[in-house]
């Protein structure tokens, strides 16, 4: 595709749609907002609390989620995801399965930084991921695109082959939930960056005869009213 721009979905997308018993419906949360995200702070595998709009954003997608069918709910082990996940698992009836491959991407050296400090303080950094692109491993222990689209990869796997005929829930991070939308579509690496994922934003997926559909994408219509 030449332009990956994604832009806010206002039209509510219906909840309720169930997968049959030959076929997977995963929906995908981005957790909602943090201190780090309002200071535009990097927090890759570091933590930061929900702001108190982050929890009524999260308590709208859990009010959202509960009026269909949750079969199963997945959820990043960072603090940010779990204490979202907590709303939304009461709301369901569900108990949360804690899970390191729905992650954040560690981003090494830039973790904890503020993103207008780090463009100059680690300029470097910034132009060897452009050229790289997914081969690109951040310095100080961080990951590459290829590892998390491995690790998102081995999730997916896992989600096909024991929950078939279910809907399951997954509340994960902004940039890695970038990397499965790139797995899913195999457009340039390098639009990568041109995607919106809101938070508390949720996205779809479904899984039949053997392969995965985006359904849709950034998902806010629940938010229209906070």
């Amino acid at each position: 595709p030449g332009c990956m721009q994604a832009t806010k979905s206002r039209q509510s997308i219906p909840m309720d749609t169930q997968a049959n018993k030959n076929s997977v419906r995963l929906l995908f949360v981005r957790h909602g907002q943090t201190e780090a995200n309002v200071e535009h702070r990097y927090m890759g595998q570091t933590d930061s609390p929900l702001t108190p709009r982050g929890v009524e954003q999260v308590e709208a997608v859990a009010r959202r989620l509960a009026k269909g069918r949750v079969d199963v709910i997945y959820t990043s082990d960072l603090g940010r995801a779990v204490q979202s996940t907590d709303i939304i698992a009461r709301a369901c009836g569900v108990s949360a399965i804690q899970d390191a491959r729905l992650r954040e991407r560690h981003v090494g050296l830039l973790q904890g930084e503020l993103a207008s400090v780090a463009r100059e303080k680690y300029a470097y950094i910034f132009s060897d991921l452009e050229r790289d692109g997914p081969k690109y491993s951040f310095p100080g222990g961080g990951e590459s695109g290829l590892q998390i689209e491995e690790r998102i990869s081995s999730f997916l796997d896992t989600i096909a082959e024991e929950h078939m005929g279910k809907t399951v829930v997954a509340i994960s991070h902004g940039a890695t939930l970038c990397v499965l939308l790139w797995h899913i579509l195999k457009f340039p690496y390098s639009s990568i960056s041109r995607l919106r994922c809101d938070n508390a934003c949720i996205s779809g997926l479904s899984f039949a005869d053997g392969k995965w559909t985006l359904e849709f994408w950034n998902d806010t219509a629940h938010l229209v009213m906070l």
